[in-house]
């Protein structure tokens, strides 16, 4: 994914096509193949040779990293460098020049052109740190896979759709946007620390929603788990009779002025609470443990981990930033019942208005610690009454220092529905909502 090639296509970029599971990858350029014009005998080597393509993006990979981490104002030097490089390389392998009229590659070329690649990656690589650093070790098949993350999550702005490993300005500038949506710092590298979280990206709620036909519904599937089958789109807005076939007899009831009503469930042992406005179900929560938990695919993304393996900074990058961290209280909370912090997304047209809600009671360590951090963020420019009243939760004048602060921490309640949960109403009350 780049704006511009090795060398603006005086070298030639070399990209991965995905093989079968299981199978060895198989490595090509990135342009066809054979080439039509047979002009350069290197660009021919490249076509019909898998270790030399494979050298030559492990290489780019080095380069591209480099060429992050000095910036745009460095690219006139990093280029001389791939010049000079390229220079080199054929004169110390005796491969001719680009349209050298009835040029052969010569017995031990690629041989040579692997072991010279692999040293000027190795020569380059000395130069980086940090992030930079850590991407350019990366195995070259794990860094194809990150950017093909990337593009399904909708974080490209190119119309690329597969990989090719070069980390271009395009590339860049999605890895910034992911790390904003997640709430990390924008150095547009992956770092290692980061590549977890990506590799949990699928399609996001967005792409797929605007470009795919529904996943089919587990509602109908007998065989399936009760939870499997409630968290399901087609579930939304059912009879509550249709319901109990699969939940069993509510355990609790209440019933609210607004004409609204829950209805909590006990299902093996996990706790489900079903919203009902007028006579339809229009949502539910869930209380997640690692045995209570269903993966979120019907309402954002495809090949997603069950929601107990997700932190609310991946559910933000999920639903690509759009979602606003919350809590129902920072400050002067009382001893009642447990705060929360989490994160309220509001469903588009698009997506059928959909909403979805996930939060972390703070009584953990990671909960107490980001509590505590983005209320000292606003704290520096704020009074207590704007905290006391939770104009934090309206005005998204600190939602990048929420996000940063709550991204670790992992997903302990979930809502998904039309309306809200008893935790959005109340939040949403303090925003006249």
């Amino acid at each position: 994914m780049r704006v511009c090639g090795w060398l603006c296509g005086s070298f030639l970029p070399v990209m991965l096509l995905w093989a079968p599971a299981l199978a060895a990858p198989a490595y090509h350029p990135g342009f066809a193949c054979p080439r039509p014009d047979g002009a350069d005998v290197l660009a021919t080597a490249l076509c019909a040779d898998p270790a030399m393509a494979k050298a030559e993006l492990d290489l780019e990979k080095v380069f591209y990293a480099h060429r992050a981490q000095e910036g745009t104002g460095a690219y006139s030097a990093i280029k001389a460098q791939a010049v000079a490089y390229d220079t080199a390389l054929r004169n110390a392998c005796a491969i001719p020049a680009a349209g050298t009229p009835g040029a052969v590659l010569p017995s031990g070329a690629a041989s040579c052109y692997v072991k010279v690649t692999e040293q000027q990656a190795a020569e380059w690589a000395k130069t980086l740190s940090g992030p930079y650093a850590q991407e350019a070790a990366r195995d070259i098949d794990l860094h194809i896979a990150l950017q093909q993350k990337l593009i399904n999550a909708g974080y490209a702005s190119s119309p690329m759709v597969k990989a090719d490993g070069i980390y271009g300005d395009g590339t860049r500038t999605a890895i910034k946007s992911w790390q904003a949506a997640y709430g990390d710092g924008q150095t547009g590298a992956i770092a290692d620390d980061e590549v977890p979280h990506v590799e949990k990206l699928g399609v996001s709620r967005a792409v797929r929603w605007a470009h795919q036909s529904p996943e089919p519904s587990l509602s109908s599937d007998t065989s399936a788990p009760p939870l499997l089958r409630i968290f399901q789109l087609d579930m939304l807005g059912i009879q509550r009779p249709f319901l109990e076939q699969i939940a069993g007899i509510a355990k609790y009831v209440n019933h609210y002025s607004d004409k609204t009503a829950t209805y909590t469930y006990m299902i093996k042992g996990c706790e489900l609470t079903a919203y009902e406005q007028g006579d339809q179900i229009q949502g539910y929560g869930l209380k997640v443990t690692p045995s209570c938990s269903v993966p979120l695919t019907p309402f954002i993304q495809n090949s997603t981990p069950t929601v107990a393996e997700l932190t609310l900074g991946d559910i933000s990058a999920a639903l690509n930033g759009n979602a606003r961290p919350v809590s129902d209280c920072l400050e002067g909370c009382g001893n009642a019942a447990d705060p929360n912090i989490g994160l309220m997304e509001q469903g588009s047209h698009a997506e059928d208005y959909v909403n979805i809600e996930v939060y972390a009671p703070v009584v953990d360590d990671k909960a107490l610690d980001a509590s505590s951090n983005w209320q000292n963020a606003i704290r520096k420019h704020e009074t207590d009454d704007y905290i006391v009243n939770g104009k934090f939760n309206c005005d998204g004048k600190y939602a990048a220092e929420g996000l940063h602060a709550m991204r670790d921490v992992p997903v302990k309640e979930i809502y998904v529905g039309r309306g809200e949960s008893t935790t959005g109403h109340g939040i949403n009350a303090q925003c006249g909502q």
